[in-house]
């Protein structure tokens, strides 16, 4: 089984998050771009709702409404 991709966005720095689907699973995948060159898995479980609004969110905003950075710069995943 593969994730679906349902949604991606970039934004003008370089930043992307993607949204995806998998057996009613749902997820954000950060990737960051230069200097914090990384990318992050963000699991929603089955609350496929909060996962598009969050990913909406990102793009009305023009940037990431989530943006865990700082989580990841200190090694938390």
């Amino acid at each position: 089984m593969e994730w679906n991709m349902k949604g991606h966005y970039e934004t003008d720095g370089g930043d992307r998050v993607t949204l995806l689907e998998l057996g009613g699973c749902w997820a954000l995948m950060w990737s960051y771009a230069a200097p914090h060159q990384g990318t992050q898995l963000i699991d929603y479980g089955t609350d496929g709702g909060r996962a598009v609004t969050t990913f909406t969110a990102s793009r009305e905003d023009k940037g990431l409404a989530f943006d865990s950075r700082f989580q990841w710069q200190d090694g938390s995943v």
